[in-house]
């Protein structure tokens, strides 16, 4: 899927301030349909980015470059017959662009090594977002950096499934050099988060519920990448304590 004048909004708050918006957002709002059927409303995520050598990618965004991208895959269960999903994420000022295409989970390997360039059975759209991630990933000869793992509450628009509300828990990262995508891993480290992720979603106008509820909240919006945030916590050294 790919979203023209997209917008995210994100905000890093308490849990208690998490909790005022899904209850304010209830009536507006249902489970995501992946997560309907879960606990809490939440599934895990976990997503595999690339980067080149000096991780110029990260780098943009630490400089909060107005037009910028990043490269990752994504994966939602560690299930041989599973798919893992190619994604751009791309950002022109404040608006957002995903582009998205489904790979085999047994190609994830060939496909980082550039023997993939094509895959029966695809959409005109997922064709063209595996030519274009091919493309970038040449162009900037990225390679696996770090995979990324929370837990998302996800709940959607009643009537408008494009207005999402999503809350991002348990964030987890690795150093991640080859191509290997997991959800379970027990070389996950925990990456400390100043609370709990917001996301609030929409394509073209804001709904005026939810404008509502960031202003009754007085929700601040702020820049928060968990890419960005993992690899500066990953390049921290692990604190040994002495029995």
């Amino acid at each position: 899927m790919t979203y023209h004048n997209r917008h995210e909004c994100k905000f890093v708050v308490p849990e208690t301030v998490a909790g005022a918006v899904l209850a304010r957002a209830a009536a507006f709002v249902e489970p995501d349909p992946n997560a309907r059927t879960r606990p809490g409303h939440s599934y895990p995520i976990a997503s595999l980015y690339l980067d080149s050598a000096a991780h110029a990618l990260q780098q943009e965004t630490i400089d909060g470059r107005s037009e910028r991208y990043k490269l990752r895959i994504r994966s939602y269960g560690d299930a041989p017959e599973q798919p893992v999903f190619l994604e751009i994420k791309s950002r022109a000022d404040r608006i957002v662009h995903k582009q998205r295409c489904p790979l085999p989970r047994h190609l994830l390997g060939p496909f980082l090594r550039g023997q993939v360039h094509d895959l029966p059975g695809l959409r005109h759209a997922e064709r063209q977002t595996l030519d274009e991630f091919v493309r970038r990933m040449i162009l900037r000869r990225a390679l696996p950096a770090c995979k990324v793992r929370y837990e998302r509450q996800a709940y959607m628009g009643r009537g408008d499934h494009e207005v999402r509300v999503t809350v991002d828990r348990q964030l987890m990262a690795i150093q991640e050099l080859g191509p290997v995508l997991l959800l379970q891993d027990p070389r996950y480290r925990p990456v400390p988060v100043p609370g709990v992720v917001i996301e609030l979603k929409f394509t073209d106008r804001c709904p005026n519920w939810l404008g509502d509820i960031i202003r009754s909240l007085d929700l601040r919006r702020r820049s928060f990448s968990k890419y960005s945030t993992c690899m500066a916590a990953l390049a921290k050294p692990t604190r040994v304590v002495s029995p």
